[in-house]
Parts: C-alpha cells; structure tokens; sequence
C-alpha cells in the first residue's frame, strides 16, 4: 500500500509541477502592456504640416515648407513620396513649385521629417 500511496502523490506532483510551467507560460503570452516587444521600434505616428513651398531640392532629397515668416520645416523627399496638385491627382515633384501652398503627409523618426505624400490643401466646403 505505500507503494501505491506514493506512485500517487508523486503523479499529484508532476501534474502540480506541470500546471505550474503552463501557467506561467500563458500569462507571459497575455500580457496586457502595451510596450512593443524588445528589439521592435514602436511604428512612426504620422503628422501634417501646411505651408507654402520655401524651397525644393530633389538632388539633396529635401523639401522646405514654411509657416509664417518664423516657422518652417525640412522634409526628406525620396522615390516613395507621391505629390499631386489641384490639376494632378499624380503629379511629380517638378509640378510643384516654389510658392505653392501645400499640406504635406509626414512621419518623425529619430528627428527626421519624411514627407509621404505633398499635395494642395483640401478645398474649402462652400457654405450653404
């Protein structure tokens, strides 16, 4: 009968010791922080900025929008920002000219403005 006793309590305490691990396994994966993952940057939050166009430099990849006469941003153009203008829904950055008055779609990662798309404000609604 000891024999028997103790083939029970030792299953009792694999089956214990097993809940245990699959507990603690589970809540790890259910995690309710919100912080990414280590090693994973958190995704850019995207922005806009309206102004008119200061200044266009597609050699050097950068566009300069202006606010006033005291604020202005830089941002970086490349082969994947897309422009349009009131008479192009495609355009390219040479149908954009200094002057223009602009909204430009951007994300801020490490200090750097990449604009994603530069096009002319919306029309305003006409009123009724």
């Amino acid at each position: 009968m000891s024999k028997r006793l103790l083939r029970t309590a030792m299953a009792l305490g694999i089956a214990a010791l097993a809940l245990s691990f699959a507990g603690s396994i589970q809540a790890q994966g259910t995690s309710t922080n919100s912080a990414p993952p280590l090693g994973s940057k958190p995704r850019p939050q995207k922005h806009q900025y309206t102004g008119d166009i200061a200044s266009i430099d597609s050699k050097a990849g950068t566009v300069i929008v202006k606010k006033g006469e005291a604020d202005s941003k830089t941002f970086k153009i490349d082969d994947k920002t897309k422009y349009s203008t009131a008479a192009k829904k495609d355009a390219a950055i040479a149908d954009i000219k200094v002057g223009d008055k602009v909204v430009v779609h951007y994300t801020e990662e490490d200090g750097v403005l990449t604009a994603h798309h530069i096009g002319p404000p919306p029309a305003p609604k006409p009123a009724q």
